[in-house]
C-alpha cells in the first residue's frame, strides 16, 4: 500500500528518495502517526517533502491515493 504511495509520488515528479520512504516507514513502525490518517498525512509530509515548491503535487497524489 505504502509502496503505491511512493512509486505515485516519483511518477508525479515529487523527488523522493528510497531513505525518505524508508525514514517514513520507520516512523510508522515506531507509532509516530497511531491510527489517524491526519497524523500518517504530517508525517509522510514532513518525511518525503523536501521543498514546499512540492506540497500541492504531494497533496494530490496523497488525496488520489488515499481517496481524500
Amino acid at each position: 500500500m505504502f509502496i503505491n504511495f511512493f512509486m505515485e509520488l516519483r511518477a508525479a515528479k515529487v523527488p523522493v528518495s528510497l531513505r525518505e520512504y524508508l525514514t517514513l516507514m520507520e516512523g510508522m513502525e515506531a507509532g509516530l502517526a497511531g491510527y489517524s490518517a491526519d497524523d500518517f498525512y504530517y508525517l509522510s509530509r514532513a518525511t518525503l517533502v523536501k521543498d514546499e515548491s512540492n506540497l500541492d503535487k504531494f497533496d494530490q497524489v496523497f488525496g488520489h491515493v488515499f481517496k481524500g
